[in-house]
């Protein structure tokens, strides 16, 4: 067989496996499903429909105050109204029924469309039990692309971890905390750069006295956790006697910032972040300009440049060629590290997503979030792998196959200089 024809065997079998998968997704009958109407989340007052949507291994349903369907605004003492049954028990949604009976118990009638129900009753998609003064309605099963949400649904593990519908709901809350994430990211990055290389220049220095400060504040901050300095720049800033002459200066601190944010968490998010990758943007400057021959600053000195000049028209325009790819990275763990402000009370993504998880007891919404950093690092990781294979092919050496959200040295010949 031939290399034309197993290319041939492979397309063919891919569309039959495509077109069985079509077919099945649309020929799916769904879970049958419960409407009734709810209160909504906390701190909503509206009435909203909410539906249940019947396991597959679920043989019994009961409606009451504290049976399987329940909500409170039935007006019930006793615990159940009615009790819905699958006829033939185990059976699929395209081989089952579902009848209904009403419990000796129920402190109020039972109604099917409006009617005191006596006896068994056969469900049809629409019919409408009254249990306790609320309507539940028998939806039925949905099909087709429907159907196949409403499978995914009634599963516990994938409903737990990826439920269509929380996230749904969630998607416009974590969305409005997106911003918040990316202004702390880009404006704490922008104020590290010229931080990262004064200390940079401060610790190549040949004075002690400029390179000691520099190299015990670059391995204090290096050696120990953002998180831990995250905790003493939030809690322990404010109630410092300067912090609070600032707030006391400027009120406009207190206030609510861009987004909703009030400003002083963004001040605090700004300076811990900052001087947090100030510190590594440090050793990266560093090895960057060390990277560069000393035939470079020798051959500007030999034009007439001063240091400054020689520093800044050839050495740094070439440290920045060098360095580009091992910034983006350290961008993108940045933009990481701040689903840390979490912990702190600051409405960015992570914490957002929280709140939804737990009024809804569901991870769902922490999927959401890896997705909307996923959006953002995904393709810079893709762009610092391009960078560096460039640098490395430019440079004479072998392609980079690293993970592009992984801090990588300058180049190969730098990494005994730290």
């Amino acid at each position: 067989m031939n290399q034309r024809t197993r290319r041939i065997l492979w397309y063919a079998l891919n569309a039959v496996i495509w077109v069985a998968l079509a077919t099945l997704l649309l020929t799916m009958v769904g879970p049958e499903r419960l409407t009734y109407e709810a209160p909504a989340k906390r701190g909503d007052a509206r009435i909203v429909l909410k539906t249940y949507i019947i396991s597959p291994t679920r043989d019994e349903v009961t409606i009451g105050k504290t049976g399987t369907v329940s909500s409170p605004l039935m007006m019930m003492d006793q615990p159940v109204g009615a009790t819905l049954v699958r006829m033939p028990p185990g059976a699929s949604p395209r081989a089952s029924r579902w009848i209904v009976r009403a419990h000796d118990t129920s402190p109020t009638p039972v109604l099917v469309d409006g009617a005191p129900l006596t006896g068994e009753h056969a469900l049809r998609a629409g019919d409408v039990i009254t249990v306790g003064g609320v309507d539940v309605t028998f939806a039925g099963s949905r099909r087709g692309i429907l159907g196949a949400i409403d499978w995914w649904e009634a599963a516990k593990v994938s409903h737990l971890f990826a439920s269509p519908s929380i996230i749904a709901d969630a998607f416009p809350i974590i969305l409005r905390a997106f911003p918040v994430s990316l202004l702390a990211v880009f404006v704490s990055f922008a104020l590290a750069i010229p931080g990262g290389l004064t200390l940079a220049f401060m610790k190549m220095a040949r004075t002690r006295w400029a390179r000691w400060p520099a190299t015990i504040y670059i391995d204090v901050i290096r050696g120990t956790p953002i998180f831990l300095q995250i905790l003493l720049v939030f809690f322990g800033l404010p109630l410092t006697p300067p912090w609070q002459a600032l707030v006391a200066a400027f009120p406009v601190l207190n206030a609510a910032g861009p987004f909703g944010v009030v400003n002083s968490l963004y001040l605090r998010a700004f300076f811990v972040l900052s001087m947090n990758s100030a510190a590594y943007q440090a050793e990266i400057f560093r090895a960057g300009i060390q990277s560069i021959s000393k035939g470079q600053m020798e051959a500007a000195r030999s034009l007439g440049m001063t240091t400054p000049q020689a520093m800044a028209y050839v050495i740094i325009p070439q440290t920045i060629r060098r360095i580009l790819p091992t910034m983006m990275s350290e961008f993108i763990l940045l933009f990481k590290d701040t689903s840390l402000f979490a912990a702190v009370g600051m409405g960015e993504i992570i914490m957002r997503a929280r709140e939804v998880a737990s009024s809804t007891l569901n991870v769902s919404p922490y999927l959401l979030a890896a997705a909307f950093y996923l959006v953002i690092t995904i393709p810079l990781g893709r762009v610092v792998q391009r960078l560096e294979n460039k640098l490395a092919a430019s440079e004479g050496g072998t392609m980079v196959r690293t993970q592009a959200n992984e801090p990588m040295p300058v180049v190969a010949h730098v990494g005994d200089q730290g």
